[in-house]
């Protein structure tokens, strides 16, 4: 099954959802699973439909780096890296949800951008206006609807164990982890894309990696080894959603590595 072919089946399922307030998509799945490209062409499918569409992407509510800086000061040092539960601006993403149910059509909502070459939010005057209200809003990112009952206190992972033999890091993620659930209760549905393993999630955040750097010039991660070291700060997370979040799921689709997807 190509994109196109789930997009088709989305914009059918949306089509059948007529509300006053705005239908609030959740799309989960792990770094490189095609959420981005899925969400875009989602949102240009529903045009010709007459739906308003807004993607709000978890990643640009990371909080600043010295933000996090400060957390890894005082915290753990693992909470310099953006990521898990704990590293997003909660109050920021509250305040642009509310704006934009409650706008009318002269409203003007600035949409908050993050810089993962940069590894810092962009200031206020570069973010994106958006015009009026939205008849859909899709939030999504890789922990969308993670739960801190999904995975372990103790570190599950030889990385885990090296770098938080106390686990002191994945038990501050898991506690912050609560502060996300009334956002995660208000969707009306979620879409959970599933690669084949975390080696296929490496692979992807690795290729995203070559194309975020084509584009800014800048190289974040200089290998794949790298970007290796950088995902498994997500991996026990990404396995636990991988086993809880389908029970939740209104779609759950496999993506292969050639892009072709399938209903699970």
């Amino acid at each position: 099954m190509l994109l196109a072919d789930v997009i088709a089946d989305l914009v059918d399922f949306l089509n059948d959802k007529t509300s006053d307030a705005s239908y609030m998509l959740a799309v989960s799945g792990g770094q490189g699973a095609g959420k981005s490209t899925l969400c875009k062409a989602l949102e240009n499918a529903l045009t010709p439909h007459d739906k308003k569409t807004v993607t709000l992407s978890l990643d640009d509510f990371y909080h600043a780096a010295a933000t996090r800086q400060s957390l890894a000061d005082t915290i753990h040092p693992l909470c310099a890296t953006r990521g898990v539960p704990g590293t997003h601006d909660l109050p920021l993403m509250r305040h642009i949800l509310a704006a934009l149910q409650v706008a009318d059509d002269t409203s003007r909502t600035p949409l908050p951008r993050f810089s993962k070459s940069h590894d810092d939010r962009l200031p206020e005057k570069d973010w994106p206006i958006f015009a009026g209200r939205p008849d859909v809003m899709i939030i999504e990112g890789w922990c969308v609807g993670a739960e801190a009952s999904f995975i372990a206190d103790y570190p599950p992972t030889d990385w885990e164990q090296k770098h938080d033999p106390d686990g002191i890091w994945k038990r501050w993620s898991m506690e912050q982890a609560s502060a996300y659930e009334d956002i995660w209760r208000a969707r009306d549905a979620l879409i959970l894309l599933r690669q084949k393993d975390f080696e296929q999630v490496i692979d992807s955040r690795w290729t995203q990696e070559q194309q975020n750097a084509q584009e800014s010039g800048v190289w974040q991660f200089e290998n794949r080894e790298a970007v290796a070291d950088f995902c498994a700060h997500y991996e026990s997370w990404t396995q636990g959603i991988w086993k809880c979040l389908p029970k939740c799921a209104d779609f759950h689709i496999y993506r292969d590595s050639n892009y072709v997807f399938s209903y699970l």
